[in-house]
């Protein structure tokens, strides 16, 4: 296809580059710190940070029976929880909301105000409802023949 006479010319390089990535990357943040003012607070280099907040359970042997972790972004007040994991034969005793309450509280502590997550259709998307957590997006088929639940909650 010929690209009309006023139209820039350019070619295409198709491929991973680790410096271009730095580029294009580096580009956006600028634009998106010249549009907004909350991503030039949080890309202020004291701010880039994540503060990892975690709650594990053990059982007597000292053996992680449960746990879950996650982490906040404090100048825009998340807490993003990552991972969350309780052992098959506790499930539905109150372990995974314990674990989840005792990683928002921290949050709270640290101003966090929302809280975010991922589940899939095959996890636990039941139990993030009953916890307080909302569907704001869903992922279809992702993984294959599944739904991927983006759920938030206000803390």
């Amino acid at each position: 296809m010929t690209q009309p006479e006023s139209a820039a010319a350019w070619r295409l390089e198709i491929g991973s580059d680790a410096a271009s990535e730095e580029v294009v990357t580096t580009r956006l943040v600028a634009y998106n710190q010249q549009h907004s003012a909350a991503v030039r607070e949080r890309f202020r280099p004291e701010n880039l940070k994540s503060r990892p907040v975690a709650a594990y359970a053990l059982d007597a042997d000292e053996q992680i029976i449960g746990g879950c972790v996650g982490r906040t972004e404090d100048v825009w007040q998340w807490l993003t929880i990552d991972t969350m994991w309780v052992r098959e034969d506790l499930r539905g005793r109150g372990l995974g909301r314990e674990l989840l309450d005792a990683v928002e509280t921290e949050a709270r502590s640290f101003g966090c105000r929302w809280s975010r997550l991922n589940t899939f259709d095959f996890q636990a998307p039941e139990f993030y409802r009953r916890c307080g957590y909302v569907d704001y997006g869903r992922e279809d088929d992702y993984p294959p023949g599944h739904v991927n639940h983006l759920m938030r909650k206000t803390l």
